[in-house]
C-alpha cells in the first residue's frame, strides 16, 4: 500500500461521507496513514479514528459524548490495512462489546461492526485499539468517552458545572511512531513527545486549547491518560481544585486537590473555579515510570474569558485534503487561492482546476494556502 492515500481512496471515503452523513448514530473508521505534527513542524506518522462524515483520522480521536441512561449504538468501519478493535476502556459493557479481540471480536480490513452498550454511570472513559495494543496504541488509537448528565451535574447529587474540559494525556515514541514495524514490550518503550489533547509545547498556547473560564463558573477538568509515562499535575491555589470522581465513579469524600498522579489508564473528573482575573498554567510533568526519570513538562493554560482577544469577523478556513500529500491537494468550495512556501515566497497563485492544485513536482515542506476571503490554512507535502 502507498505510504499516502492516492485521491482515489480520498474520493472513496468522501463518498462514504455522503452516504454515511445522515446515519444516526454517526460512523467512526480507523486509518493507518495520518500524521501529526511537532511544534518544530516536524511530520510524525500516526495510526487513528476519525468519522467517516470527516474523511480523516485525528490525534486523539473524536470525542465521545453520550447522555446517561443513553443505549448507545457505536458504529465502526475499517477500510485499513489491519484488523482493528474499540476497546471500551472503563466503561461496564458485556463481555461481547469490551473490544477485546480474544474475547470479543476483530473488525478484519473492510468490515463493520456496532459496539452496544447503555451508557449507566456517568463520568470520563476511554477508548483505544486493543491489537497489538503497545504498537497500535502509541500510534495514536486513542480517545475519550464522557457520559454526561442531562442536568450539568457530576453524577446524581453531585455539584453542578458549566462545562466540559476535557484533557487527555499522552505520548508517542519516535523509535515506534518512525518505524510502525513491530510491537515494543512495555517496558521498552522510552517516550520522548509528550502530548495534552494531542499537541505540546508552544501548540498549547492556541486558542482552541487555552481554556477560558467565566469568575463564578465551574468547569469540570475531565482528566484521563493513554500515555506510557506516570502524570504530576500541578494546580495552583488559585484554581479552588476539588476533585470528585475517579475512574468513572464518585470518591468517597471530595478533595482539596494541589498536586495529582494519574497512572496509564486512570481518569479524574477534577472540578476548577478559578480565582477572577487569575491567568496562569497546570503543570503537566511527564515521569519515566520504569527509572523514575522526569522526561518533560507540559503546560495547560487557564485564563480569565475576559483577558482573551476575541477573532472578530474571522471564518475557519476550508480544509485541504489529503494533507500530507505528495500528488495533488483538493479543496470543496474555493475557486482560486495563493500558496506560499515556509519561507514566504510565493509559489502559486491562480484558479484551481476543479478544486484540485497539483504539487507532485514540489519540494517537501509545509506550505500555507491563503483564500480570497483572507482565510488560510497549512499543508504538507512529503514524498
Amino acid at each position: 500500500m502507498s505510504q499516502f492515500r492516492t485521491f482515489a481512496l480520498v474520493c472513496a471515503l468522501l463518498s462514504a461521507a455522503i452516504s454515511h452523513a445522515q446515519m444516526q448514530p454517526p460512523q467512526l473508521f480507523s486509518g493507518m496513514e495520518g500524521y501529526t505534527f511537532l511544534p518544530d513542524g516536524t511530520a510524525i506518522p500516526i495510526w487513528g479514528y476519525g468519522w467517516v462524515a470527516d474523511g480523516y483520522i485525528t490525534l486523539p480521536g473524536p470525542l465521545l459524548e453520550y447522555t446517561e441512561g443513553e443505549s448507545v449504538q457505536l458504529n465502526f468501519t475499517n477500510p485499513s490495512p489491519e484488523s482493528h478493535t474499540i476497546h471500551l476502556h472503563g466503561l461496564d459493557v458485556d463481555q461481547a462489546n469490551d473490544g477485546v479481540p480474544t474475547t470479543s471480536f476483530f473488525v478484519v480490513t473492510g468490515g463493520e461492526a456496532t459496539y452496544e452498550f447503555e451508557a449507566n454511570h456517568p463520568g470520563t472513559f476511554l477508548y483505544h485499539c486493543h491489537v497489538t495494543t503497545t504498537l497500535h496504541l502509541t500510534m495514536g488509537m486513542y480517545g475519550m468517552i464522557l457520559v454526561n448528565r442531562p442536568d450539568m451535574t457530576l453524577f446524581e447529587g453531585g455539584p453542578g458545572y458549566s462545562e466540559n474540559a476535557p484533557l487527555l494525556f499522552s505520548d508517542l515514541a519516535m523509535e515506534t511512531n518512525l518505524s510502525a514495524v513491530q510491537s515494543f514490550p512495555f517496558h521498552d518503550i522510552r517516550p520522548d513527545v509528550f502530548m495534552v489533547n494531542g499537541v505540546s509545547g508552544d501548540q498549547l498556547e492556541q486558542a482552541e486549547h487555552i481554556i477560558d473560564f467565566e469568575p463564578g463558573e465551574p468547569i469540570a477538568l475531565r482528566l484521563g491518560s493513554m500515555a506510557y509515562s506516570l502524570l504530576h499535575l500541578n494546580f495552583p491555589e488559585e484554581l479552588n481544585a476539588i476533585c470528585y470522581m475517579s475512574d468513572g465513579r464518585p470518591v468517597p469524600e471530595p478533595f482539596a486537590v494541589t498536586d495529582l498522579e494519574i497512572f496509564p489508564g486512570e481518569r479524574f473528573t477534577v472540578m476548577i473555579e478559578p480565582e477572577a482575573g487569575w491567568d496562569g498554567h497546570i503543570g503537566c510533568e511527564f515521569w519515566n515510570i520504569p527509572d523514575q526519570q522526569l522526561e518533560e513538562e507540559q503546560f495547560v493554560h487557564v485564563r480569565d474569558a475576559s483577558l482573551s482577544v476575541p477573532d472578530w469577523g474571522v471564518t475557519a478556513a476550508p480544509v485541504g485534503f489529503p494533507n500530507p500529500t505528495n500528488s495533488e491537494i483538493r479543496w470543496l468550495g474555493p475557486a482560486s487561492l495563493s500558496v506560499f512556501d515556509a519561507a514566504g515566497n510565493s509559489v502559486f497563485c491562480g484558479p484551481l482546476n476543479e478544486g484540485r492544485l497539483e504539487v507532485s513536482d514540489w519540494a517537501n515542506g509545509f506550505y500555507t494556502a491563503v483564500f480570497p476571503d483572507g482565510t488560510h490554512t497549512r499543508f504538507a507535502v512529503i514524498h
